[in-house]
């Protein structure tokens, strides 16, 4: 297997880490008021809210009406890493000419990379302020899919920088 394959094998990756994150939970909140356990998670889609004891419980799922610019960005940035690894796939079977076909992967990698940190960063700076729950005995904090879609980007990076070691070694 070429060193550049390892950049194929990363992309798609980040890919499924930024699906699944885009569809989990990222926020959640929870806590237990007399033996009651409650679990709110708040994703991009849709917000489930799960009640119950041990023996006994309660989901809900409410699907979101309004979409906030989270989402869109996010979905951005799926696309453009979906672009990123066709840039790839040309370059692995050697469509077009293979040193272009390269810096395009890599420039939009890079940019996909930029705009899932800026997801991140967006979603944090909006996130509403959660400090009283702490008062009432509620827990809140990011959940899965905020952190898989950080890992994401952050898998993208690393296979960017790979690609750019495996191209000036050949």
């Amino acid at each position: 297997m070429s060193k550049y394959n390892y950049s194929l094998i990363g992309v798609i990756l980040a890919i499924i880490f930024f699906i699944i994150g885009f569809i989990g939970p990222w926020y959640s909140i929870s806590g237990e008021f007399l033996g009651l356990k409650s679990q709110i998670d708040i994703g991009l889609i849709e917000t489930s809210i799960s009640s119950g004891t041990d023996s006994n419980s309660i989901i809900a799922a409410i699907d979101r009406t309004e979409v906030d610019n989270t989402m869109y960005i996010a979905i951005i940035t799926i696309i453009l890493s979906i672009i990123t690894l066709i840039g790839i796939l040309a370059t692995s079977f050697s469509v077009g000419k293979t040193v272009i076909m390269q810096k395009i992967g890599e420039i939009i990698g890079f940019l996909t990379f930029i705009l899932a940190i800026i997801t991140v960063i967006y979603y944090i700076v909006n996130i509403p302020d959660t400090s009283d729950l702490d008062a009432i005995g509620l827990s809140a904090g990011l959940g899965w899919g905020f952190g898989l879609f950080l890992l994401g980007g952050i898998l993208l990076f690393i296979t960017n920088i790979w690609s750019r070691i495996a191209r000036q070694e050949q």
